[in-house]
């Protein structure tokens, strides 16, 4: 069956200082002190004036826990997303905003989203016409989930208004889904977003016509870009370590179509033999057939949920022979067949 979500308590990674810092600020615009949520976050105060100070994920949710204790206000979700404006991100902010079309921008935020200050995953798909950013759970974010959904949200509407020409500003978000029930009015929410909202769908995701992602992006700066472009790549290295032989190998297995690598392609393409590639993985606590099942099992899920694809073409993507060969795989990876993991997804 498929992983349970790994709770807030167990990500040992820390987390850069910014969003506690824009959500401060925040506080101070309602008049309320940000002093005691630091204080019941465990956060020193001094760290909101280092942009490089890093806190763990469970201070930051302590953090947001009591200034939604502290602030009453339903829709304190969609104005803590208006504080994460492009430029709070640095180099990457200033990547996505220099990038020459929107399929760029979001492609590049996307390779990049490991910086970002999200707790979700994001999927870029079309579908009938129409771009789709889908948002699914990252972690267990139990209740501050909606929360952090609308912030996240209501952030990348606000992003689209920095980068959009202003004749397109307002135009392109045709529709937002929810996957929760609403809370309040739906009229509510649409004032906010400026779009139809449409709540307790399958998945949480930005619809918008598909013609907008070649639309070139007033601030378009190649150069610049390319300069960004190797700040963040520092930045990753220097938050989560140079790359290793694991994530370079997802990454093959990944962008695989119709065949199924085995340990010599992987070898070939890195100029090297098996037995090197087998040794390097074993000293990250690796071994290559469970490190296959487990991205082949991703690229399944990630087809049977943001494509219409049928098992016949997903199995053909994959790489296997015959639908009945991927069919075994899937249920030995989930506990279902594909047909009804996607019925129920």
């Amino acid at each position: 069956m498929p992983a349970r979500l790994p709770d807030i308590a167990t990500i040992k990674r820390p987390q850069p200082i910014v969003s506690v810092s824009l959500l401060a600020k925040l506080a101070k615009d309602y008049d309320i002190p940000a002093l005691p949520m630091l204080k019941a976050a465990g956060i020193s105060p001094n760290l909101l004036q280092d942009p490089k100070a890093k806190i763990s994920l469970q201070q930051e949710v302590d953090f947001v826990r009591a200034m939604l204790s502290a602030i009453d206000d339903p829709d304190i979700g969609f104005h803590a997303g208006q504080c994460f404006r492009l430029n709070a991100f640095g180099s990457l902010g200033l990547a996505v905003a220099s990038s020459e079309k929107v399929s760029d921008a979001i492609e590049f935020f996307l390779k990049y989203l490991c910086l970002a200050n999200t707790h979700f995953d994001i999927s870029f798909l079309k579908e009938n016409g129409m771009a789709i950013l889908r948002f699914k759970d990252r972690y267990n974010l139990k209740d501050l989930r909606r929360f952090y959904l609308e912030r996240d949200f209501s952030f990348a509407l606000i992003s689209t208004r920095d980068m959009f020409p202003r004749t397109l500003v307002g135009k392109t978000v045709k529709k937002i889904h929810f996957d929760f029930a609403c809370p309040s009015a739906v009229e509510n929410y649409e004032a906010l977003f400026g779009c139809p909202v449409i709540f307790s769908m399958p998945h949480n995701e930005f619809l918008f016509e598909e013609k907008y992602l070649s639309q070139a992006l007033p601030q378009a700066n190649s150069l610049a870009r390319k300069l960004f472009e190797e700040q963040c790549e520092s930045q990753k290295v220097e938050a989560f370590g140079p790359e290793g032989y694991v994530e370079k190998i997802r990454q093959v297995i990944q962008t695989s179509e119709n065949t199924i690598p085995n340990l010599e392609d992987i070898a070939n393409q890195f100029n090297t033999t098996s037995r090197t590639v087998r040794r390097k993985l074993n000293a990250e606590g690796y071994n290559y057939q469970s490190l296959l099942s487990e991205e082949l099992s991703r690229k399944a899920i990630h087809y049977l949920e943001t494509t219409n694809l049928t098992v016949e073409q997903i199995t053909q993507r994959l790489g296997y022979g015959e639908s009945a060969s991927f069919i075994h795989a899937f249920r030995r990876w989930t506990g279902k067949a594909p047909k009804a993991y996607r019925h129920k997804s």
